[in-house]
């Protein structure tokens, strides 16, 4: 088990490093100096060159990826070209907690209807209730996340008034989580109610199953106690999946809701061409993206000794 975990580890750094080194490249070869974003239209070349050798923008890209990685094995990542210089890992893990309440509320919600509505439908195959939550499944994982939250806004925000489009927790309250947290939550509804139907409806037709019933227990207790609880380990792995895809996924959702998370904040270093930032904010969200996955394949290995030794 601990060389398994080792190689896992050791596949994880060699991840991070790849990824990092992308990031790092893309955005040099996007050209342009970001320099020039932060000075004023009225600065002159001296003043461009200046802060361009302040920043070490005029060496060679070579260079620079050695310094980058040299500081990021130390822990520095640099200071945010914006934010009058903080540094950037300040900068991220200021916006980390509204990201992660997001994704919280996001998931438990996917997780509460998506279980429900998959247990209910493999209980009652061929039912109505069968029929229109398979329909639903299928145009969940059809739909984009910002065509959901733009449908949203559209109908709760322009047209009922009911709730504001844009803001965090900290400004309006808890009624900010409701329309971003169900446009991300959408598609892994669809997900997680496909895979419980799936896997209940194949534990129903075994024979552990068909012996319980025919000891003349309670549909109710067969469904949720013993048919459920052995169709549950896909749902396990589901949602630690998820949930780091849905950390990775939030970008697009916290723009279209102005929502002040690590997603928001990488779309304005994106524009602003704020190296430092968007580096960062990249590392941070593929970190618990790779750490999740490692933790899943451990987590599978002990409990399935097989995989380990594949």
């Amino acid at each position: 088990m601990g060389s398994y975990i080792i190689r896992r580890v050791f596949a994880g750094v060699i991840t991070m490093i790849l990824i990092t080194l992308a990031v790092f490249i893309l955005l040099r070869l996007g050209g342009g100096n970001p320099v020039e974003y932060m000075l004023p239209p009225e600065a002159t070349q001296a003043d461009i060159e200046k802060l361009t050798a302040a920043y070490g923008f005029d060496r060679s890209i070579w260079v620079q990826l050695g310094i980058y990685y040299q500081n990021l094995f130390q822990g520095d990542m640099g200071d945010a070209l914006q934010y009058d210089g903080q540094p950037v890992v300040g900068v991220v893990l200021d916006r980390m907690p509204a990201t992660l309440q997001l994704t919280a509320v996001a998931m438990a919600f996917a997780v509460i209807a998506g279980v429900s509505i998959g247990a209910v439908s493999a209980a009652r195959p061929d039912s109505i209730f069968d029929r229109v939550g398979r329909v639903v499944a299928i145009i969940g994982q059809s739909m984009p996340v910002f065509w959901v939250g733009l449908l949203l806004i559209l109908l709760f925000s322009v047209e009922l008034g009911w709730l504001q489009s844009a803001g965090g927790f900290d400004r309006i309250g808890p009624e900010a989580l409701i329309m971003p947290a169900a446009s991300l939550a959408f598609f892994l509804i669809a997900s997680h109610m496909r895979i419980v139907r799936s896997t209940m409806l194949e534990v129903l037709e075994s024979d552990y199953i068909k012996m319980i019933r025919a000891k003349g227990l309670p549909t109710r207790l067969v469904i949720w106690k013993h048919a459920f609880k052995n169709a549950s380990i896909p749902v396990f792995t589901l949602f630690f999946v998820n949930f780091a895809a849905l950390v990775g996924g939030a970008v697009v959702t916290e723009t279209i809701f102005s929502w002040p998370g690590v997603g928001h904040l990488l779309v304005g270093a994106l524009i602003a061409r704020d190296y430092p930032v968007t580096q960062g904010v990249i590392f941070f969200v593929a970190a618990i993206i790779v750490f999740v996955n490692i933790f899943v394949d451990v987590m599978y290995a002990w409990l399935d000794p097989r995989i380990r030794l594949g």
